[in-house]
């Protein structure tokens, strides 16, 4: 049992030191990133729309050409900022999971038959790091599926871009619960400590 609440301790320190700041960076670099790359996009298109002077246009024929191009190459910068932080949410989504396996296989093995007070609020902290999990999961499968579904140029599939970082409050609070699980399994914790202590003064007294 000890074992199984420290693994579900250091999961919860994970999603509260780790998963927690680095989403916070995520979300609102993305944020940043998309709505400048949206702007960008759409200078492109009025670049190519813009009614131009027929003079500058003799004297410079490729001028929206040019235009176009560099702009093209600041959106791009944009879309690499944003892959980056696909892969970074990949990251992080996969390293809860594994966290959250190992959790899972322990508790199949574990009797609870001895910890019946237990049971409850150990299952408890499991379901909540799940759902932290999911959480995550569909975030990132959201902002991956966006990124694949882009066409480049087009001013709608930007927006989406835009979109794509937008999250359910009921998901964001979910998460930000962490201190609360956090104290609650050391409770968790203290209370095996106590009452296995207990029971081996019971012992020794016997003896």
């Amino acid at each position: 049992m000890y074992e199984l609440l420290n693994d579900i301790l250091e999961c919860i320190e994970f999603v509260s030191r780790s998963v927690l700041s680095n989403l916070s960076e995520i979300v609102e670099t993305w944020d940043q990133s998309s709505q400048m790359y949206a702007g960008i996009v759409e200078k492109i298109n009025v670049a190519w729309r813009a009614p131009l002077d027929t003079e500058l246009l003799e004297e410079f024929p490729d001028i929206r050409n040019k235009v176009a191009k560099k702009l093209e190459w600041l959106g791009n910068d944009q879309l690499s900022i944003l892959r980056l932080l696909i892969e970074r949410m990949f990251k992080i989504n996969e390293c809860l999971k594994i966290k959250l396996d190992r959790i899972n296989n322990k508790l199949e093995k574990i009797s609870f038959e001895e910890h019946k007070e237990l049971k409850h609020s150990v299952r408890e902290h499991v379901i909540w790091i799940e759902d932290c999990w999911t959480y995550l999961h569909c975030l990132y499968m959201q902002l991956d599926f966006t990124m694949m579904s882009l066409i480049v140029l087009d001013e709608e599939s930007a927006t989406n871009l835009v979109k794509a970082i937008q999250q359910d409050e009921k998901d964001r609070s979910t998460i930000q619960k962490s201190q609360t699980y956090m104290q609650s399994c050391l409770s968790l914790i203290k209370f095996i400590s106590n009452k296995t202590k207990v029971k081996q003064l019971c012992v020794l007294k016997a003896l």
